[in-house]
Parts: structure tokens; sequence; C-alpha cells
């Protein structure tokens, strides 16, 4: 059993998991998520497919220490800078290989070269692939290239951050060892082609059964989306992020569009839809290409991503690549109860930003992961030196305290003892008050963070009572009126128009009063029609339960009688769910399941 810490710095957001490998089994003990905005790049219009020095927040490390995660990981690193390189080779034995390949990177790539004498340029690493050889039986080798230059920039960034790279592997080989670790059922003869769609970088591979067989990163991703928006819309990037997220969407070819408004946006959309559906052509013709593969095709295409929660993505590429599209599933491979709920917010949604990191996380946990290490040999070299250092110093002190006992009989040493005790007590009276003082810091902090999740529940039915009046105005029924909702009080029989204005806190139940022409429904019709509003209801996010309930007489507020003898009253109840639940001492007991509510029969005609 191994923990490992997985470190993707995306364009937009920067995230970090902490996950415990053990056998097939992968458990997330912690993760962690925090806008890319607040590195130093803030404002900075980072061009296309340039990586650029790394920069993250100085106080990077702290903050994962704060919120329980280890300083010491993966880093995932994509764009120009990682150089991804297929070699063929016929074969020869392992030490002859390694010439080969030195010669054909070292030699071949510019700038592979050092002018210096600080040693080689560039760092690499390879691996062979298992893919089917043909007649010639030539070996195919993937090799991943990066220039020191960069890399010696990335661990000083890390080390500025209060972190440690312990590896540096290109971004791709996090997405492929996620879905390696979390797929349910592998089947050894598909082919499947994974997208994570970042905010300006696509990650892409492609997997046969457990064999890798490419893997790379491509321009493009929710960046295209927003930018296309903005075109059209003329808000800035911020608006049109925000409506991205919450109001397009995007139809597949052929599909009818509902109104103009939404023809407008297709063809922006369509700008950013089409780089991926491009991507993944390219990927599979250069794959054929470079692996020997000419027959290479694919079952299927998996995709992750923040970039991938446009609506109607998916099913745009279904239409377009012929293949079914589907959202990469972490939650079902993987251990989640361990985590707190910040960190469980992270992998919140039904398309997961964590896949990256997660990846990187279980290459840092099991270094034997399909992965290329590219940490330089100098900074390698630099942190063996700092380990045997500190474990030198501490074996020197043990030395020096073993000297000191056979002198322990002198007065000098007794009296040298006393002094250490008592120094050492001064220092440990000391971190006693400071250690109470933290927990003391803890507990109020705790304290803060539930008041706050206390008040935010406290402002969010304001949003339910649109939502569950638009909905009410929109889904009911032609020939069915209306004529009162309002909150329900302990002394109301069926409602009155006084009721708003004596709530003193917010309204979780309501009553809905109206009537209905018995000749437009008669029998059970009314029954029926109730039931398909009712799931409606049910529908808006913070309903409850919904019921009708028999009528009286008193029940009917003077303005709500029918005025036709052919129109029959109703009462509705609605019942919102509590969201602004007092604090509590200890921990949150989650209740047990509520039976569903059963409808009562439609009352009876005043």
């Amino acid at each position: 059993m191994a923990t490992g810490l997985g470190i993707d710095v995306g364009a937009e957001s920067i995230k970090v998991v902490q996950a415990r490998v053990s056998g097939g089994s992968v458990t997330v003990t912690a993760a962690f998520k925090i806008p890319r905005k607040n590195a130093a790049t803030e404002g900075l219009d980072m061009p296309e497919e340039a990586s650029g020095p790394l920069v993250l927040p100085e106080n990077l490390g702290m903050q994962l220490k704060t919120a329980g995660l280890g300083r010491t990981g993966t880093l995932g690193v994509s764009g120009r800078d990682i150089i991804l390189k297929y070699l063929s080779t016929p074969p020869i034995p392992p030490e002859k290989l390694k010439m080969f390949i030195d010669m054909e990177i070292g030699e071949k790539l510019p700038g592979a070269r050092s002018s210096s004498s600080d040693g080689p340029a560039i760092t690499y690493d390879y691996r062979l692939l298992n893919v089917p050889s043909g007649l010639k039986g030539d070996l195919v080798i993937m090799t991943g290239v990066a220039k020191n230059e960069y890399l010696y920039g990335v661990s000083a960034a890390m080390k500025n951050a209060g972190l440690i790279a312990r590896q540096i592997t290109p971004s791709s080989f996090g997405l492929v060892n996620a879905y390696l670790r979390t797929r349910k059922e592998p089947t050894e003869s598909e082919t499947v082609v994974l997208v994570d769609i970042g905010h300006e970088l696509l990650e892409i591979a492609i997997i046969e059964g457990n064999h890798l067989y490419f893997a790379r990163s491509a321009p493009g991703g929710g960046k295209k989306f927003t930018a296309a928006l903005d075109k059209v819309l003329k808000v800035g990037t911020a608006k049109a992020t925000e409506f991205k997220h919450e109001r397009a969407r995007l139809y597949p070819e052929g599909a009818q569009i509902p109104n103009k408004q939404e023809l407008m946006f297709q063809s922006a959309l369509k700008e950013g839809a089409e780089n991926i559906s491009g991507a993944i052509r390219s990927s599979v013709m250069f794959c054929r290409t470079q692996a020997k593969m000419p027959k290479l095709d694919y079952q299927r295409v998996i995709i992750s991503g923040g970039g991938a929660r446009l609506a109607g993505l998916r099913e745009y590429l279904e239409k377009k690549i012929g293949r079914p599209v589907q959202v990469m599933d972490l939650s079902s491979g993987l251990d989640l109860r361990k985590m707190d709920a910040v960190s469980a917010k992270c992998f919140e949604g039904e398309v997961p930003d964590m896949t990256i990191a997660l990846g990187l996380a279980i290459v840092d946990a099991d270094p034997d992961c399909f992965h290329f290490a590219l940490l330089p040999e100098k900074v390698k070299q630099k942190q063996i030196f700092w380990r045997k250092t500190v474990f030198g110093i501490g074996a020197a002190a043990l030395v020096a305290l073993g000297v000191i006992i056979p002198i322990s009989n002198s007065s000098k040493a007794i009296e040298e003892s006393e002094r250490q005790v008592a120094f050492y007590e001064k220092l440990n009276s000391g971190a006693t008050t400071q250690k109470k003082q933290f927990q003391k810091a803890v507990q109020d902090l705790h304290q803060s963070t539930r008041k706050t999740e206390y008040y935010a529940r406290q402002t969010r039915m304001g949003r339910v009572y649109l939502n569950l009046f638009a909905k009410m105005r929109a889904e009911t029924p032609k020939d069915i009126m209306i004529t009162w909702m309002g909150p329900r009080t302990d002394n109301q029989a069926g409602g009155s128009g006084n009721n708003w204005s004596s709530q003193d806190a917010f309204a979780h139940d309501f009553t809905v009063l109206g009537h209905y022409d018995s000749e437009a429904y008669p029998d059970t019709k009314f029954n029926t029609a109730w039931e398909g509003l009712r799931t409606k209801l049910l529908q808006v996010p913070g309903v409850d339960k919904a019921m009708l309930i028999p009528m009286s007489d008193a029940a009917v507020a003077p303005d709500a009688k029918a005025t036709k003898s052919t129109s029959k009253e109703f009462q509705l109840r609605i019942q919102l769910k509590d969201e602004g639940a007092p604090l509590v001492a200890g921990p949150v007991v989650a209740p047990a399941p509520k039976s569903p509510a059963v409808p009562a029969a439609a009352g009876k005609s005043n």
C-alpha cells in the first residue's frame, strides 16, 4: 500500500489529489482545487500551445498542508515544451537499443546537445509499445523529451511554492492511468480514445485493452467555446464563460434548433467542437502511421475535463465521428469515503475535471505505471543529496548522544544535563501552549465554517421559490385555474391573502387553491392531470412533497370561489426541503429514508 500526490496545473485551475493505491483498489484520501488566477499569472493572456514559465502561488504548499495533503508528489506537464516522439527499429539487444535511442534523440533532435559543461540540454524517457508487429517484427518505441531549461524552471517554481516534484511526467499519462484504474470491465479487444478537455489543451490517448498506443497534448478546449461566444455576445470573457456554463447548448448536425437565438450560437460553438473531433481523427491517423498500425480503428470515445461540461457536446461528437461518446466515470472505480466534505466537492458533478490529477497521484504511488520520468538528473541528484544530508545530521546527533553517556558521572556532565533538561522543559512547555492555541484556532475555524454553511443554506430558498412559481405557471394544464398560492400557517384552513406578510422566516409549506372545468376533466381525468403536474413539481430542486388534499367549504378563500356551475375547486399542498437546519454540536446523522408520499384522492366539488 502506497500513497501518492498528483498535481495538475491547468490554465484555469490547480488541482491536487492524494490517493492510496493497494493492489487493484484506489482510495482518494484528499483533494484540493483553486483557481489559477491566484497565481502570479493573473491577468496574463498566454498564447495557445505555449506552456510558458510555470507560476504557482507562493503559499500553495502551506494551503495543501492546511488541507491535510502532502507537499511532495508527481507533477503533470503538457504543451509544446513536451515532445512525444515515435521511433522504430528492427529487434536489437537492450544495450544497443539504448545507444540507438541516444543517437536518435541526441543527434537528430534540434537543441538536444548542450553548448556548456552543465551536462545534456534535454531529459528523455522511453517505453516499448506492445503493438502488432506484422511480418517485419520491428520494435515501436514511444519517447518523451523535454528541455532541461524548462524542467529546471518547473522545479524552481515548485520549490518557491513550498512543494517538491518527486517526479515530472506528461499530463496525458495521468489521463491514461486514471482510466485504467477506474474502469469497470476492461475488454481486451476494445480500442478507446480518451480525451480530457481542459481550458486551453486537449490530452488525448488511444488504448486497446491494457496497451497504450498513443498519447499527446493538442491545442483546443473550453477556451475556444468561450472566445467564440464572446465574439457573438460581446460581453467580455467573464460573462461569456457564465453564459457557456449556464445557458449555452450545442445541437448535433441535422437537429432541429428550437429558436433563432439558439441558432445564432451554433456556429460559434461548433468551431470548438470541430476542433475536438478533428483532434480525435488526426490522432488516430497519426497513430496508424507512427505506430505502424494501418488497420487501427476505435470503438468509442471517453471524455472528461471541465471543457466537456458544455451541454450537448457529447451528442454532437457522437453524430460527428460516428462512434459512441461517453463521460469517464471515476466514482464507480474509486473509494471516496475517506475524504472530508471540502475534498468531496472536487468530485461532484457528472463530468469530472480531477481526472489527470487522480492519474498523477496513481503514478506517484505506483512508479511501475506506464509513464515517462522527466525529472532532470541534476535535480534528482540534488534531492538525493539533501535526503542523505538530513539522514547524516540525524545519525551524527545519535553518535553525539552516545558520547555523553560515558561521562555522565562527572559533575560537569550532570550540570550540563540539568541545564539541557531545563531548556527542553521550557521548549516543551512553550510547544504545549502553542499546541493548545492551535487546537483552539482549529475549533474556531470549524465553528466559523459551520456558521458560514448555516447562513449559506439560509440564502438558497429564494431560488426555490422562483423555480417553483415558474414551474407551476409553465406546467399547469389547460382549463385548470390557480387562484391562490401562499404560505400555510398553523391556524390556516385554506389560505388567505395576508399570509406572506406574516412570515418571519422562509416558508416551507404552501397551499395552492384553484378550480377546474368538470366538463374538460370528467371522472378521474383531473387526478391524471394532477399526477403529471405533480411529477413536474417534484423535479424542482428543493421541493420535497406535493399532494392533493380534500376540500372543505371553509378552505376556500372568498376570492377563490368558482363562478361556473361546472367548476370544481381543488386544494394542493406543497412542502419544501428544510435548507435552514440549525447547527448541531456533534456529527450530523442522516435521517432514515422516508416512504414515498401517496397522493390523496381528488377533493369534492363545493
